[in-house]
């Protein structure tokens, strides 16, 4: 199999979970993924945010992380 074909089959596997992250601006972000253990990783990262100031790349203003939630795509 090549690197094309798997990259290719990755993004084609259907996602199931979602990783929610709200920010003290009511704006959210999502993250879907394929299984519960890759979406907990996913989350362990993002809680490690909640709390804390961080710079928006996008924007470049300071944002806070206030909750970060795992929920199954229906």
């Amino acid at each position: 199999m090549t690197i094309d074909a798997l990259i290719a089959n990755r993004l084609a596997a259907p996602k199931q979970f979602t990783v929610t992250t709200l920010y003290a601006d009511g704006r959210t972000k999502r993250h879907d993924t394929e299984t519960m253990g890759q979406a907990e990783n996913w989350a362990g990262g993002e809680r490690h945010k909640i709390g804390r100031e961080l710079i928006d790349r996008t924007t470049g203003k300071t944002v806070t992380v206030r909750s970060v939630t795992i929920s199954a795509i229906v």
